[in-house]
């Protein structure tokens, strides 16, 4: 297989939408931590949740699910989006529930507005840095690589099969629209805003005891994820971004309804 060159706007949506996904949750940190002059415990609380919650015991319910039904769920794009949604919603909201209520009841660490803002800085913000912003430094590098000619002498290195994979991910690179570099970008900003969205949401329903924003929340999460499942095989990439912003809006919206309705008014309620 002959590779060809990647585009240099291809390389600078890689390297532009890189230092979004790391960039923008570092200075959210930053501009949190010395203007209202917070402990930033929560961030990297919210990082660590992230982590064990979805990249370990979400990954590991995927694996079952999957190998259980032998993949019929990923053939159906209906109960794809379903299952999808609602496996984002039930470990991501209930690990954001737990971790939320039990450091709401530490007298050491109790919860804020600005201790919810900043675990939502840091659970969307490892969902960035490990899904997109180390993407966008491997695609960047190995981009580089290629356009140098040195990557193709690596690959003379290993053995046929391997060479031929590798070869055929990076003509994905080659062959990628350019604006798709740029939207990994986009889809982060969106994304960091819903996480701590459902962070400040979570946060009201913990301390005004509302059962309901709990519901609301989880809702609200099964919808952004089941419904950006579905439309992504109807919509090119542009307008699928469109609805996110949309969507995006729409969550911002009702979040900021309830912190007008309750804001930091209430007492600790018993769920």
């Amino acid at each position: 297989m002959q590779l060809g060159n990647v585009s240099a706007s291809s390389m600078i949506g890689m390297a532009i939408s890189g230092l979004i996904a790391i960039g923008l949750p570092v200075f959210l940190l930053l501009y949190v931590k010395f203007k209202e002059k917070a402990k930033v415990n929560l961030f990297f609380i919210g990082a660590a949740v992230f982590v064990v919650a979805v990249m370990m015991l979400e990954q590991v319910c995927h694996f079952l699910v999957f190998g259980l039904t032998n993949g019929k769920i990923v053939e159906n794009l209906w109960l794809y989006a379903l299952y999808g949604g609602l496996a984002a919603a039930v470990f991501e909201e209930t690990a954001r529930f737990l971790t939320l209520k039990i450091f709401d009841r530490k007298a050491k660490l109790p919860l804020d507005k600005t201790g919810a803002f900043l675990y939502g800085i840091g659970h969307g913000g490892a969902e960035s840095i490990l899904l997109a912003g180390i993407a966008c430094i491997n695609s960047l590098t190995t981009s580089v690589m290629l356009n140098s000619g040195t990557l193709e002498a690596n690959l003379k290195n290993v053995d046929a099969a391997a060479r031929e994979q590798a070869m055929t991910q990076i003509q994905g690179l080659v062959d990628a629209p350019v604006i798709s570099f740029y939207m990994v970008g986009v889809e982060r900003i969106f994304a960091l805003i819903l996480q701590i969205a459902f962070s400040l949401l979570m946060y009201q329903a913990i301390k005004q005891g509302k059962k309901s924003l709990i519901l609301l929340t989880y809702a609200l999460h099964f919808l952004v994820d089941a419904s950006v499942v579905i439309v992504q095989n109807y919509l090119n990439l542009v307008a699928v971004e469109c609805y996110v912003a949309f969507i995006t809006a729409v969550v911002g919206v009702i979040t900021y309804t309830v912190w007008q309705k309750y804001g930091e008014k209430g007492k600790m309620g018993n769920i």
